[in-house]
């Protein structure tokens, strides 16, 4: 590929990401599909400038850096020409784009939001670290999206197709083949559906909630051979599209109608939160950074939160939540916020 050709990808992807992030209608998301599959390097450079663009987002973040970012985004122009920088920087091209930003590139954290692609598997392990989303396409055509910090184990075989969720969160969109069940495996729960999209997370205390977008699952214990000898045989629970299913060693099993956009957000890097408690809000945000923000009052955290927020910009929930509530930065290192009720 010429360098003329490659510099024109890289711009294409740059252009992309700011049409995305001013509008991310039906129609402009099936433009971008298009423009996606009509040459595999696309996705690699459109993967590249996000990257890079998400690295600058999250760096260490000063005065300076915050006051560059706040003017970056006052113009349509200026988010364009930044973005093109980002695209240059990618191709290893000297941009001068100022002295606050040069030590991202240089010193800046792990992505926040890097997306990973893995083709065609029948087995394996694999991972995320903090911030990364990782897309797998397996054998069958179905495809398996990891959000941060998340393992899987992927096992195949004639008769069956089974993934084990070992930590995090995951979605699922399974091929459908009604003679070769697709299962999955989170805690002590076993998910089994045909064809389907689905998300299952598994949360610190092994309590798994499995979200419905499509299609029917159904959601059951795994029993060991001593419990099958002594007990009935478990009821299924069944799902269909729009519920969702909390188990707990903790509560009582919950089903319940689920707001599968706000579940799923993290597949576009957001986190939604809709009268969340700050608590709930601040461990969400939590996830997607090694930057941890923390109250020193566990009081503060029944404030309620509403908003939609880009994963792993810790800087940036901090900005809004003090800018709204009556919260003030109490102390700040290099990898802790610590909150406190403003004076």
């Amino acid at each position: 590929m010429s360098t003329e050709l490659l510099n024109d990808a890289y711009a294409a992807a740059a252009d992309w990401h700011g049409r995305l992030d001013e509008d991310d209608s039906p129609r402009t998301r099936a433009e971008f599909d298009a423009w996606l599959a009509a040459d595999p390097r696309n996705r690699a450079a459109f993967d590249a400038v996000e990257q890079t663009w998400a690295s600058l987002a999250a760096a260490p973040v000063d005065d300076r850096v915050l006051k560059l970012r706040r003017e970056a985004l006052s113009a349509t122009h200026r988010l364009r020409y930044f973005r093109v920088a980002m695209a240059a920087a990618v191709l290893g091209v000297a941009v001068a784009i100022g002295y606050a930003v040069t030590p991202i590139f240089r010193d800046g954290p792990a992505s926040p939001s890097r997306i990973m692609a893995r083709e065609a598997i029948e087995g394996g392990a694999f991972r995320t670290a903090i911030g990364e989303r990782s897309n797998i396409t397996l054998s069958d055509g179905s495809s398996v999206v990891l959000n941060t910090s998340s393992r899987i184990e992927v096992r195949f075989t004639p008769e069956r197709r089974s993934v084990r969720l070992l930590a995090g969160q995951a979605w699922f969109q399974v091929a459908s083949n009604p003679n070769r069940p697709f299962v999955v495996e989170a805690a002590d729960q076993r998910v089994t559906a045909l064809g389907t999209a689905f998300d299952v997370r598994l949360n610190d205390r092994d309590s798994v909630q499995v979200t419905l977008a499509e299609g029917k699952v159904s959601v059951e214990p795994i029993l060991s051979p001593l419990a099958r000898l002594i007990s009935p045989p478990p009821v299924p629970e069944l799902l269909i599209a729009g519920e969702a299913l909390i188990v707990s060693d903790h509560a009582p099993v919950e089903k319940r109608k689920a707001d599968v956009s706000k579940v799923v957000s993290w597949r576009q890097g957001q986190v939604v939160f809709d009268n969340d408690t700050l608590a709930t809000a601040i461990a969400e945000i939590n996830r997607y950074s090694a930057w941890r923000i923390e109250l020193a009052d566990p009081a503060l955290g029944q404030l309620r939160v509403s908003g939609v927020f880009k994963a792993g910009h810790s800087e940036s929930f901090v900005e809004t939540v003090t800018g709204h509530y009556p919260l003030q930065i109490a102390s700040r290192d290099g990898s802790r916020i610590l909150l406190t009720a403003a004076d």
